[in-house]
């Protein structure tokens, strides 16, 4: 075996040894990237050259290193820690899975750097400026995820007034009131452009335990309702409403009031709201007892026009808007991708990984689903590069780059010794 052998495994060994300083190295520098995920190096001896074995093959053979190489650079999915940043679009992954991106190339790729900002037109991107991949709204405003994923937008949208179509009222009318006495009650609703109307409800008590009622809004408001108003209402002994505007005895379930307001100044439309006394379930919401007459509760539908205020992301990665009329939405959702072989990913810098045939084809879904991991959101992973382990590796790495380098002198003196046999 030639000098010239181990000069090479002792070259062999500085390479590796300079590579795994390398993986380290990157290591260290990302300690503070995003959701980077750290490398580990192996090594593995390169084939042996054999020498003479016994001839009647009892012997062992006689076999000679020739140095090492890379083995592999495994990834470490393992799962960090997470940092609290109050910024609602900042999200994290707690377990498997990679948000969805598409960078402005059109290319595919996968990270876990949930890092994300919206841009001009409100599309959700990451740093880089690739945009985040899902399911928004769609004009019946739902989210639909069986369809095609889209780049997620959440726009600073304005969502539009409801006219009020639905009110509901919980009373109580005095069933010893005198004949003649009157209580009213008041409940805002909303007109199609979105403004606060009060209509007021006035009932009058009649003979016995019945009350008529009669219903006025604004000043130049027109009112009619079918039936015909006013309408009545009569108790019967327990209290309850024996019959409503005339119409069976018991009230049956739709029996209320179908109210049309056209109002004044001709720029909002004309609003039909019912006015709910008898619920759907067949529940009553007005009774006729010897108490006070007082105003339980009162409820409309309906709202003014709002802008988007605030988001909130939640552990199903679904994107929910609180406008400033106190509507709550569903804006979009977005899409998690898991991978059979994640160590089979292969880096593609800004944070992101794309897919090889090692790893193969991502599997997208939803958050919380199909092992998909949970989104965190007002939160970002950290880098799971652990500083104490790496040093170590560092020392390690060191010291087998210092010895390798004393086997290249220490051949090369004695190589210098053999020249030196013919002086």
């Amino acid at each position: 075996m030639s000098l010239y052998s181990a000069f090479y495994s002792g070259l062999s060994g500085l390479s590796s040894n300079a590579s795994a300083l390398n993986v380290i190295g990157n290591n260290l520098s990302n300690i503070n990237t995003v959701g980077f995920k750290g490398s580990t190096m192996t090594f593995r001896d390169i084939f042996a050259s054999a020498g003479a074995t016994a001839t009647q093959g009892n012997g062992n053979p006689i076999q000679f290193g020739l140095g090492v190489q890379t083995n592999s650079v495994n990834q470490d999915f393992a799962q960090s820690s997470f940092q609290a940043t109050g910024n609602a679009l900042d999200m994290a992954l707690q377990g498997n899975g990679f948000f969805t991106l598409q960078t402005p190339s059109g290319t595919q790729v996968f990270s876990r750097a949930g890092n994300f900002t919206r841009d001009n037109l409100g599309y959700l991107v990451a740093s880089d400026g690739s945009s985040v991949m899902g399911w928004n709204r769609d004009a019946a405003g739902n989210v639909v995820t069986t369809t095609a994923m889209v780049p997620v937008q959440i726009s600073n949208q304005t969502l539009g007034a409801q006219a009020t179509d639905t009110m509901s009222l919980g009373v109580n009318l005095n069933a010893n009131a005198a004949a003649g006495s009157t209580f009213q009650t008041a409940i805002q609703v909303y007109d199609s452009l979105g403004n606060s109307q009060n209509l007021t409800i006035t009932y009058t008590k009649g003979a016995g335990n019945d009350w008529t009622y009669n219903i006025a809004g604004p000043a130049g408001a027109v009112i009619t309702g079918a039936p015909a108003l006013p309408g009545t209402i009569t108790f019967n002994a327990n209290g309850k409403i024996d019959s409503l505007n005339g119409g069976p005895t018991p009230p049956v379930v739709g029996d209320n009031t179908a109210l049309t307001i056209t109002w004044p100044g001709g720029a909002a439309a004309q609003s039909n709201i019912s006015f709910n006394i008898i619920n759907a379930d067949g529940s009553q919401t007005f009774t006729g007892l010897s108490s006070a007459s007082t105003t339980v509760s009162s409820s409309a539908n309906g709202f003014p026009a709002g802008t988007l205020r605030d988001l909130t992301v939640d552990s199903d990665g679904m994107i929910t808007g609180t406008f400033t009329n106190g509507q709550i939405l569903k804006m979009a959702q977005l899409a998690v991708s898991s991978f059979t072989n994640v160590n089979g990913l292969e880096q593609a810098g800004n944070n992101h990984w794309s897919q090889t045939l090692a790893s193969g084809a991502p599997t997208i879904g939803l958050a919380n689903q199909g092992g998909r991991g949970a989104i965190l959101g007002s939160n970002l992973e950290l880098s799971n590069v652990d500083v104490a382990s790496e040093f170590t590796k560092l020392i390690v790495s060191q010291r087998g780059y210092q010895a390798n380098s004393r086997i290249v002198t220490t051949t090369d003196e004695l190589l210098q010794e053999t020249l030196n046999l013919k002086r």
